[in-house]
């Protein structure tokens, strides 16, 4: 079981990959994680599975990080969706067909075809370096981190809605306190 921290890492670190934008993986984060009413009872290939649909309602970019190889970047970028997500969890996260296959919520075989066309763009776009791209992108990923602005902007949210409930309850006495006055006023005139 992870904790939120974790759970927001590995998100952002998977949907950054997916996305190729990083400002665009904190979306991912608020969609997934922020969601979850008990994030005890997410576990990773779940968490895995809702990064991969909430990156494909985002517009994939280009990766571009002085530590990725550029044309690592641009063969990611030239991948669908599909392919992408079947290279990234085989190639960088090594993660199994069977279980690349549960995240991307398609067949072994459909995931198979995915990884089939993706090797294929990316070994022509880089020849022999496709492991060290992989490693590239597996060393960039992990060293990622959730960013400030996106914890900074949770802390305004929690702050907004703490606010906002404080608020609540204060008109909700006051309505209190007016009724009690009212109804001592129809029992004082009797």
């Amino acid at each position: 079981m992870l904790n939120r921290e974790a759970c927001e890492r590995r998100v952002y670190r998977l949907a950054t990959l997916l996305t190729g934008n990083p400002v665009a993986a904190t979306r991912v984060i608020e969609s997934v994680v922020d969601a979850q009413p008990d994030l005890r009872r997410l576990d990773n290939t779940h968490m895995d599975r809702l990064t991969v649909l909430r990156s494909r309602e985002l517009t994939p970019g280009r990766l571009v990080v002085e530590t990725v190889p550029p044309a690592a970047a641009e063969a990611l970028a030239l991948l669908t969706s599909q392919q992408r997500e079947a290279w990234v969890f085989t190639h960088v996260y090594r993660i199994e067909m069977r279980d690349a296959a549960r995240a991307m919520d398609c067949s072994v075989t459909a995931t198979s075809r995915h990884l089939q066309v993706a090797e294929e763009t990316v070994a022509e776009r880089l020849g022999t370096a496709v492991e060290q791209a992989a490693e590239a992108l597996l060393s960039y990923s992990m060293a990622l981190d959730v960013p400030a602005f996106y914890r900074a902007a949770r802390r305004r949210r929690r702050r907004r809605r703490l606010l906002m409930m404080i608020g609540a309850a204060g008109a909700a006495l006051l309505a209190i306190i007016a009724g009690l006055f009212w109804l001592g006023g129809l029992l004082s005139s009797r």
